[in-house]
């Protein structure tokens, strides 16, 4: 039961990382479309940025669950 707990834990970790990570992108995304004035570049940006939200609240959840 400890090496499962082990796994998820470890799991969990990386999925909020990569959760992090888009919404990081998506922010970076959001500043350069500003800059050119481009609307669907925008929007990619900040849905990229709430995906990544998603995710992480969603590895979050999984987390609580899985203890």
């Amino acid at each position: 039961m400890d090496t499962l707990n082990t796994v998820l834990n470890t799991l969990t970790t990386y999925v909020k990382i990569a959760g992090g990570l888009a919404c990081v992108w998506g922010a970076v995304t959001l500043g350069t479309n500003l800059n050119d004035h481009n609307g669907p570049g925008i929007q990619q940006g900040i849905w990229r940025m709430v995906g990544g939200g998603v995710i992480i609240a969603a590895a979050m959840l999984f987390g609580n669950i899985a203890k």
